[in-house]
């Protein structure tokens, strides 16, 4: 059995930053990380657009308001030091009518209130930023870029190891038991005792944290976020990121167009909900997951919303059919054709419902006497997370 004073699970950049987080500031600590996955950030961490945002759709007063402007600078700061790919080149958030402007109104007072650098443009300002786009008036943020998240997490879980981290690849966590004085770790492979426990498991939060009687109230809800991408030719159709102004009722962005920082340009994502917690396709179905949502009160609370189901309904007919993405594409970038968009990757967003089924939009930790259990980081929680591992290390530090 081996000893530690701390160990994290979940090898996602939350987990990651939070680790190298402690160990600069308590050098010598026993550390490590364990992950079930053979490699680091094999799931949000990296199946993502990779944008670094700004800070205007987090309303004011919360975590990831708090967090995501600092973190933007830090993040950027981060890939220049360590020589990741960075690409800044902003974010417009575009009204394609006049309806939609209201929304700009409001997303330019969150951002002021958290103090982003946002701007309202009108029309001329927009073509001249991006000549191929359609809208009345838009947001911009000169301070969003693209970035390589995976970079980001392998460069961070280099310091930990310079600094004595060990990393425990390929080994799921099948049991923890807490006690007065440390907690018991089993994985597949070996045991653990630690001291203090930080859990950052991703789409597994929530079954961890059940097993130490942490987060009764919430269950994990799967939806995939499909992308497509424009074909190289049509790639100088957009500069930077464009989005459209969304809705506000929901955490989810609507479909965008984002240069990438290897010059690709994305288009998506969707939200569907997915079949499995790891079902990247649609033909990719694990029942045991599905049975698992079906038994939970909070999934069918989240079923009985009208705004929620027409929205779901909208998303599976992108999964279902790419003239659909390419249709919601155009209202943004009108010369697209069909033709010019092609499948791409797509994601897990691991997305936390309360007993009470509403979407849980941000940062939510709970807390036992030795363990910290992160269970919900969705986007943009890859920005949020350099100062957010800071956060999580001052609650580490409650009990070191």
């Amino acid at each position: 059995m081996e000893n530690f004073d701390l160990v994290v699970v979940g090898g996602g950049i939350i987990g990651v930053a939070a680790l190298r987080s402690c160990l600069k500031r308590h050098p010598g600590l026993k550390a490590c990380l364990v992950e079930c996955e053979p490699e680091l950030a094999a799931h949000q961490s990296s199946r993502n657009s990779g944008v670094v945002h700004v800070g205007y759709n987090q309303k004011p007063g919360t975590i990831k308001a708090k967090f995501v402007v600092e973190g933007s600078r830090r993040l950027r700061q981060f890939c220049r030091e360590h020589k990741v790919p960075l690409v800044e080149d902003g974010i417009l958030v575009v009204a394609r009518d006049e309806s939609e402007v209201q929304v700009l109104d409001e997303l330019h007072k969150r951002g002021l209130a958290n103090g982003a650098v946002v701007e309202l443009i009108n029309q001329d300002r927009l073509l001249q930023m991006e000549p191929h786009a359609s809208g009345v008036a838009a947001l911009s943020a000169p301070e969003g870029a693209s970035f390589d998240p995976r970079a980001v997490v392998l460069a961070l879980a280099d310091d930990a190891r310079a600094l004595g981290a060990q990393f425990y690849l390929s080994e799921q966590v099948i049991g923890l038991a807490e006690d007065t004085n440390t907690v018991r770790i089993e994985t597949t492979k070996r045991t653990f005792t630690t001291k203090i426990l930080v859990c950052a498991a991703g789409l597994y939060a929530d079954r961890l944290a059940h097993k130490v009687g942490l987060g009764k109230r919430y269950q994990m809800v799967p939806f995939r976020g499909e992308y497509h991408e424009l074909v190289p030719e049509r790639r100088s159709l957009v500069r930077s990121h464009i989005y459209p102004a969304p809705n506000l009722k929901f955490p989810f962005l609507g479909v965008h167009l984002s240069r990438t920082f290897d010059g690709r340009v994305l288009v998506g994502p969707g939200a569907v909900l997915a079949m499995g917690r790891e079902s990247y396709k649609n033909t990719q179905v694990n029942f045991g997951d599905l049975l698992e949502m079906a038994g939970s009160p909070s999934f069918w609370k989240l079923f009985a919303s009208a705004d929620f189901r027409e929205v779901a309904q909208k998303e599976w007919k992108k999964s279902l059919f790419a003239s659909e993405v390419l249709k919601e594409a155009q209202q943004l970038l009108p010369e697209l054709r069909t033709g010019d968009l092609v499948p791409s990757r797509a994601g897990i967003r691991a997305q936390l419902v309360s007993d009470s089924g509403q979407l849980v939009e941000d940062l939510t930790i709970e807390e036992s006497a030795l363990t910290i259990q992160v269970l919900n980081a969705v986007s943009p929680a890859l920005t949020c997370s350099l100062p957010f591992a800071d956060h999580i290390v001052d609650l580490i530090e409650k009990r070191l």
